[in-house]
């Protein structure tokens, strides 16, 4: 395996966003010292842990198409070039690699001086598999039966791997085919979530297919940068091909101009060989390399990373520092005011106001009642629809299947060939069930839950509004600091807790308190997907054509079948519909409780989240008040030294975020 590399996306990376981060975490970590001295604990916890994510940059990628495309052979190649020797045995990358399909769920790539592997359940455990387990058994096995047995319980491995690319901190995901089965493909799309780039790979030799790129466009999640890679099979990529991928792709898909010789890179569109980019990688030939396409690929790849995607991370990583610093801002600014209160006024308001402050601290114990409610409603909406959609089976089922053609003839009088005439039917029927249940889980579930999470998330606002309220009127009443004679005001923490909220909605917790694209109320959209992502996982066991034809069934509907001879087909779909009937009339009652388990997890994670938010938010702030009032009781040449300390705070504080600001700057020119 080579060791050396030109340039490559990895060095593009690292050189990068060396500088941009450094000086945000500077700043960051200033932050936090700031308000540890004011004894704003909270706050201090929150950019501390800022400060981990932004050094600790992560950047996602996944490789995406369907079956055979050559996903596997480019990941290969991308991920070529490793910091340490490792034995794999004989093959040319840790993606394994076969004529026939072979990815059979999600892996994810990322860095690690030695070689490891775990298989995560669906039950959100991992079990250590070793890097030899992984290239000899992770393979999909040349029958669907016992690839389905093997991988049922297997949601995605994680590998870490010493790649220099992963080192520069990317993870990278290879996935299954698209089209390969249907419970793999939700949790393609689930992934496509958390990552920040999709390369999506075609083949010259069967190009883009209208299904092929509908099914692209499906699962590639909203705001997810794509590339698209057309992988060369025995031909080069000459004005023919290059016009045929133009107008299929961004006439015809984006509703873009005709081809007429336009540089199909501006469009994120490439052309490279990935069995010559990963003989060359691994061969250490950097000509073949480069003849490949995959130099100027990753260059272009390498560029995004570098500008794009460090400018969105530091811009949230910055925002949220930017916005727990209101908070400090605020704190300076009330305790500048206690220090030059009337020592005896300060006394008497504080009594006054304590019976307030009291209370307030009881304003979290009103969440649960608040979730309960919009979660009830979920809950009823969900299954009444999932009981709708049942009932439409039942009944479009059997004109379905008399659509469904099975071949007829003499050879199917034998059992063996009976066998594979009921199995058919039995497929055909899973595979229209199946359909309409991922349609019901992709389309219908989010449309029903978009409403009632917008409630949730308005009734929320309007409850920290409340408390941000009752906090500027707290302030008032004890010194007459106002909101408008502060930088942030009060707003700040308002926007802090709902931020969390948006956060926790989207799945990503590394953007608590800030930062993220559309804040808090532009994660409401995103979470009905979410939410209805988790009902691909409660309904696993329907959404797979396979759960309507087991061994057993196929038998029995030979028994009841037997004879062959005229009418054996109508025969056939007779028994397959009353077997199917079967199941879906038993269905409700199975499958209704998961939908009830899966939403009041979404909810309670989200309800957990918002809870621990509002509530550190009160306790801090009756810290503060706290620290007002004994500052304000102390001598005055004390208090005199503590206001020349909040000064030097509010400089030092000024002098952060001019850095932060810079820092973005730094990124955007990058």
């Amino acid at each position: 395996m080579s060791q050396t590399q030109s340039t490559t996306l990895a060095d593009a990376v690292q050189t990068a966003v060396k500088e941009a981060k450094e000086n945000a975490g500077k700043a960051i970590s200033g932050l936090a010292a700031l308000a540890k001295d004011l004894d704003m604990a909270e706050t201090a916890d929150r950019l501390r842990t800022t400060e981990e994510q932004l050094r600790a940059d992560t950047f996602k990628l996944i490789v995406m198409g369907r079956f055979k495309n050559g996903k596997s052979t480019l990941l290969n190649a991308v991920l070529g070039g490793t910091t340490t020797q490792v034995d794999l045995g004989g093959q040319y990358g840790p993606m394994v690699v076969d004529d026939l399909p072979a990815t059979a769920t999600l892996t994810g790539v990322r860095y690690a001086e030695e070689p490891y592997v775990k298989a995560w359940g669906f039950d959100g455990k991992a079990q250590p598999w070793s890097l030899r387990r992984y290239l000899t058994e992770s393979v999909l096995d040349t029958d669907q039966e016992e690839s389905e047995r093997r991988f049922a319980g297997i949601k995605e491995f994680e590998m870490g791997f010493p790649a220099k690319l992963c080192k520069s901190g990317v993870t990278v995901y290879d996935s299954p085919g698209l089209d390969d089965h249907p419970t793999r493909t939700p949790i393609t799309q689930e992934a496509t979530r958390r990552c920040d780039a999709a390369i999506i790979v075609y083949r010259s030799d069967v190009l883009m297919g209208q299904g092929e790129m509908m099914d692209a466009a499906r699962v590639v999640a909203d705001g997810t940068r794509v590339f698209t890679v057309v992988n060369l099979w025995g031909r080069a990529p000459d004005e023919r091909l290059k016009g045929f991928v133009w107008n299929r792709y961004v006439r015809d898909q984006l509703g873009g101009p005709k081809y007429d010789g336009q540089d199909l890179a501006a469009q994120s569109i490439y052309f490279l060989d990935a069995e010559k980019a990963r003989r060359g990688r691994y061969d250490g030939d950097e000509a073949l390399v480069a003849a490949s396409g995959l130099t100027a690929f990753e260059q272009q790849l390498g560029d995004y990373l570098r500008r794009e995607r460090s400018q969105i991370h530091l811009r949230k990583f910055a925002t949220q520092a930017t916005n727990l610093s209101a908070g400090i801002e605020q704190h300076i600014d009330q305790r500048r005011v206690a220090a030059r209160t009337d020592q005896e006024r300060l006394h008497t308001a504080y009594e006054a106001i304590l019976p307030r402050l009291t209370a307030l601290q009881d304003r979290p114990s009103r969440l649960p009642g608040i979730f309960d409610r919009h979660r009830r409603r979920a809950e009823a909406e969900m299954t009444a629809s999932f009981l709708s959609l049942v009932a439409r089976l039942r009944q479009e089922l059997p004109g379905h299947m008399e659509t469904v053609e099975l071949p007829t003839g003499d050879k199917f009088t034998k059992v063996f060939h009976q066998r594979k005439l009921v199995a058919e039917a039995y497929g055909k029927a899973g595979e229209f069930v199946t359909e309409q249940i991922r349609t019901w889980i992709e389309k219908e579930s989010v449309l029903l839950l978009r409403p009632v999470l917008e409630d949730l998330a308005t009734e929320i606002e309007k409850e920290v509004a409340s408390i941000g309220r009752e906090l500027e009127e707290i302030h008032l009443g004890l010194t007459g600091w106002q909101v408008a004679s502060s930088g942030g005001g009060i707003v700040s923490t308002k926007e802090r807790v709902l931020s969390t909220i948006g956060a926790v909605l989207v799945g990503d917790l590394a953007s608590a308190l800030g930062g993220g694209a559309g804040g808090w109320r532009g994660a409401v959209g995103a979470a009905a997907g979410g939410f209805s992502a988790g009902l691909v996982l409660a309904l696993a066991g329907v959404t797979s054509a396979a759960v309507f034809l087991p061994v057993a069934l196929v038998a029995a509907a030979l028994a009841s079948i037997a004879g062959g001879g005229a009418g054996l087909v109508n025969r056939a779909k007779r028994k397959v519909l009353a077997d199917v009937d079967g199941k879906l009339a038993l269905m409700p009652d199975e499958k209704t409780s998961m939908i009830a388990t899966e939403l009041k997890e979404q909810f309670d994670t989200v309800e957990r989240a918002v809870t621990v938010e509002i509530t550190a938010l009160l306790q801090e702030e009756r810290r503060n008040i706290e620290e007002i009032v004994e500052l304000n009781q102390r001598d005055q040449a004390e208090r005199d030294r503590a206001l020349a300390s909040l000064d030097d705070a509010a400089r030092a504080l000024a002098d952060h975020r001019l850095a932060l600001q810079r820092a973005l700057v730094t990124a955007q020119q990058g």
